[in-house]
């Protein structure tokens, strides 16, 4: 099944205490879209009393301002198909994730086929709390993922700390992930458009220069044939080069495999990766682009050289 317009969904995470559940309410608060929210648990969020109990026997219920709301307690895809497969479904999806909560598996199911022809996953947004994350963050290492794959890590909480203190907290972030947009607030006070419409998994979505200077060592690197890919040989370079390497934060690639009609789109961030055919305009060759730490260029363009050499035909 595949919707004439795909809805966005937004994965947001972060400790607990952080603020996502406050950022969850002023998105839906906010009016700017009628939002579907999945949620592990209902903590905080704003949701009247009285119509939990419809939600816990796996109803969906409908919030202020036409948003809807669906428990994802034990399985997600339930919940989802709750919300989209309504007669009038939501603009924007919220998935809350739970505080310790690994974001890859949940990325995963939302790039998988199944759901690509339904969902399109915007991008993943992580709360962090200035005044204690670096406690948090050694008391409960675990829940580092959801800031080291953040597209955008909202760091609140400002008026708690000291300058000094939410300085810190940037670079424990930007060490984590250079990567990731920060943007520094009180309250989880930010604009929707900070947040929403990222296009963090579009084949669309180009690398901000600034970034690169954020981690040290952190470099892009741009590849490029011009003859068809073989399979055979991307697959050995992709394990070699990529999934094997530490340091390689986001990686985006046009690719055209030799025996294939259409080409292919690769998007990964960091171990969480996902191809499908590329429906876009295409020049008829391949383009790689790698970004990570410390990368040896000279050995990424040797090695990519090979997959398309003539030798290889």
């Amino acid at each position: 099944m595949r919707f004439k317009k795909r809805i966005p969904v937004t994965l947001v995470g972060g400790f607990l205490g952080a603020g996502k559940t406050t950022l969850v309410n002023r998105l839906i608060e906010s009016g700017e879209k009628r939002y579907g929210v999945v949620v592990n648990e209902f903590g905080d969020v704003n949701i009247d009393s009285e119509i939990i109990e419809e939600m816990e026997d796996g109803g969906v219920a409908e919030l202020g301002g036409g948003c809807l709301c669906c428990v994802g307690r034990e399985d997600l895809s339930s919940a989802l198909y709750g919300l989209v497969c309504r007669d009038e479904p939501p603009e924007h999806i919220l998935i809350e994730l739970s505080g310790l909560a690994d974001p890859v598996p949940v990325a995963q199911q939302l790039l998988t086929t199944e759901w690509r022809g339904l969902l399109d996953l915007d991008g993943i947004v992580a709360v962090a709390d200035a005044l204690n994350l670096r406690q948090t963050m050694e008391e409960a290492p675990e829940g580092k993922s959801q800031l080291a794959y953040a597209s955008v890590v909202v760091l609140n909480k400002g008026d708690l700390a000291e300058p000094s203190r939410v300085e810190a907290a940037e670079k424990l972030i930007e060490e984590l992930n250079p990567m990731a947009e920060i943007i520094k607030t009180s309250r989880a006070e930010v604009g929707t458009e900070d947040v929403i419409g990222l296009g963090a998994f579009s084949s669309d979505w180009k690398p901000k220069g600034h970034k690169l200077a954020h981690g040290k060592g952190v470099s892009s690197v741009t590849l490029r044939a011009e003859r068809p890919l073989r399979i055979e040989e991307w697959v050995s370079f992709h394990r070699r080069m990529m999934i094997r390497r530490e340091g390689i934060y986001r990686a985006k690639g046009i690719l055209r495999f030799e025996g294939m009609d259409e080409p292919m789109l690769l998007q990964a961030v960091r171990g969480l990766y996902t191809f499908e055919t590329y429906e876009g305009k295409h020049d008829g060759g391949s383009e790689l682009v790698v970004i990570g730490k410390n990368l040896d260029e000279a050995e990424y363009r040797k090695e990519f050289e090979k997959l398309a050499s003539l030798d290889s035909f």
